[in-house]
């Protein structure tokens, strides 16, 4: 039988994980577009991105969803989507329960990262993932914080940072892994519902 996602993601953070498989594409621009959203507005109100992403759970089933992302934190607004963010992983946190897990994507390499991860930690989020070439003392203490709060964290695709790589597999040409598995960049938009759901399953197995 099949553990719940959040059981999953513990079992990777705590390097027990075996066979699973977390299954998250990099999809909130798509879930903009299913809840009907302007892209700008989407990021700058808790309440759309929760709902948004929400609907994106129920659209596409996958294993999780990412809270943000290194390109919606590198705009001009970065604080508003910063505190939207994490103002809507409380409020997933509270609705989607053990059945998904939330991810929380960062630039490793600003001088900001150990707070952000420690903010999205402590707003809910079950794993971090670096973008970049953090510094591996940086990557240690990420990796001994995200360990007290039983959640996982990883660098995106192999690196120097000492954390484990997430399987990063394309969209269009998807196979079936273990551990932590993303979309190999944002899925884009105009993508189809189908197309993300035939991805999810694929990555499964």
């Amino acid at each position: 039988m099949n553990l719940p996602a959040r059981q999953r993601a513990q079992a990777i953070a705590g390097r027990r994980g075996g066979g699973h498989t977390l299954a998250v594409p990099l999809a909130p621009r798509l879930a903009a577009k299913i809840a009907e959203r302007p892209w700008d507005a989407f990021l700058t109100d808790p309440t759309q991105l929760a709902n948004g992403l929400g609907d994106l759970i129920d659209a596409v089933r996958p294993d999780g969803v990412p809270v943000t992302l290194p390109t919606v934190l590198a705009e001009d607004d970065a604080g508003i989507r910063r505190e939207t963010a994490l103002e809507a992983t409380r409020r997933l946190r509270t609705t989607v329960r053990d059945e998904s897990v939330l991810i929380a994507v960062l630039d490793g390499t600003t001088s900001t990262v150990l707070d952000d991860v420690t903010a999205f930690l402590d707003a809910g989020v079950d794993g971090v993932v670096l973008e970049g070439d953090t510094p591996a003392d940086v990557a240690r203490t990420i990796g001994n914080v995200t360990r007290f709060h039983r959640a996982m964290a990883h660098a995106m695709g192999a690196g120097a940072s000492g954390l484990p790589g997430a399987e990063l597999v394309p969209l269009d040409v998807p196979a079936p892994k273990t551990g932590l598995v993303l979309t190999d960049g944002e899925v884009p938009a105009d993508s189809s519902i189908p197309t993300v759901q035939d991805w999810v399953a694929a990555v499964r197995g």
